[in-house]
């Protein structure tokens, strides 16, 4: 079940960008402009500013869904993960209930306002990325099965409208690889539209340049598939290159930048940024800074018993479905290579075992099999 939720999360994520053209709002230059301004203050953390920014855009437009839409996004950033955070996390329904609520009456008015949609449907993506993370996995899954009518209109407006390329780009991609990694979903998807891998990644990467409202998200989930799927490693670095050095500040891109150099043997580099995340509370960047740091230690300083410390120690730690179950999957990997220099085979096995059951990364699920035939 859960793969196959992933699957039309990855679809209900790209329409959260996807209905831009025969705007209202998002033709306009100065709130454009604006939307852009407060993005990029939000993605560095400078939750004050954005805040500010994102005012200005209701005070111009306060029967819009927009600054609505805005505050929850910031407030999922600012108060990550969620969970964590109980009364941030009512604010952040309040905000998405709002936004819906607005978008819908818009919709009552004209409803074929393509703006008005597209604020519905991105709501309804963030409501049902919120059920899923409480379990409520059927809510979920209806809201993306309803939106692929409307994903569909993207996959052929590329040209006309750049901020598609996003959408397209992880359809594209997503369409072919995810039946082949896991098969059990070819018989729900069956009926969805074909895709194109390569294609998929040239969109993303134009989507890295040429889109202002869906540029980081673009960026973010290109490293994501050279790592997961493609196994570029180098790849994967270039794109973080361009999030770190704009916004240096933020935790998911410094996660993801530990991984990388970590990934391309740069160790004194990712043990830095390690010791960054452990400087955070919340229990995820705990867990992938203690991980990596073993990592590291396994790798880098070729100390085995204080890997196997630090490894064991960050197993132990919850994950987060969405960002660390793959680490785990990576330390697990990490006391496989350090049990078998031991010569204790039973446990190398029982710990490649572990790994080939949580990892997603092609090149750990070749790593496990290789250590179990």
């Amino acid at each position: 079940m859960t793969k196959i939720l992933q699957f039309f999360f990855i679809v209900q994520i790209s329409l959260l960008t996807a209905h831009h053209a025969n705007s209202q709002i998002l033709n306009d230059a100065t709130t454009r402009q604006q939307i852009s301004q407060g993005l990029d203050k939000m993605y560095s953390y400078d939750f004050k500013e954005s805040g500010e920014i994102f005012q200005k855009i209701k005070a111009k437009y306060p029967t819009h869904p927009v600054f609505y839409t805005l505050m929850a996004i910031q407030t999922e950033l600012q108060y990550f993960p969620l969970k964590d955070y109980p009364a941030q996390q009512k604010t952040y329904l309040a905000y998405l209930n709002q936004s819906r609520n607005l978008a819908e009456a818009m919709l009552d008015k004209n409803e074929d306002d393509v703006e008005a949609s597209f604020f519905e449907l991105a709501t309804l993506g963030y409501l049902a990325a919120h059920d899923a993370d409480n379990q409520e996995f059927m809510k979920a899954v209806g809201v993306a099965k309803k939106a692929y009518s409307h994903l569909k209109r993207g996959l052929v407006l590329t040209e006309k409208q750049p901020e598609f390329l996003y959408s397209s780009g992880i359809y594209n991609y997503y369409r072919v690889e995810f039946p082949e990694t896991h098969p059990m979903i070819k018989t729900v998807i069956w009926m969805f539209a074909d895709g194109n891998k390569k294609l998929g990644l040239q969109q993303l990467d134009l989507a890295t340049r040429k889109t202002i409202f869906v540029k980081n998200e673009a960026t973010f989930y290109a490293g994501y598939i050279y790592t997961k799927y493609e196994s570029n490693f180098a790849k994967a670095l270039t794109y973080n290159n361009i999030l770190i050095e704009k916004h240096p500040d933020n935790l998911l891109y410094q996660m993801q930048r530990t991984e990388f150099l970590t990934a391309v043997g740069r160790y004194d580099e990712a043990e830095d940024y390690a010791d960054k995340i452990l400087k955070q509370k919340g229990i995820m960047f705990q867990c992938a800074g203690t991980i990596f740091k073993g990592l590291i230690t396994e790798k880098a300083r070729k100390d085995d018993k204080m890997a196997e410390i630090l490894l064991e120690k960050g197993v132990k730690m919850p994950f987060d479905e969405r960002f660390t179950k793959d680490y785990h999957a990576l330390a697990y990997m990490g006391l496989a290579r350090i049990a078998k220099r031991a010569g204790e085979t039973d446990k190398m096995k029982e710990y490649a075992k572990k790994a080939s059951k949580m990892a997603e990364y092609k090149s750990t699920l070749e790593e496990a099999k290789a250590i179990l035939k």
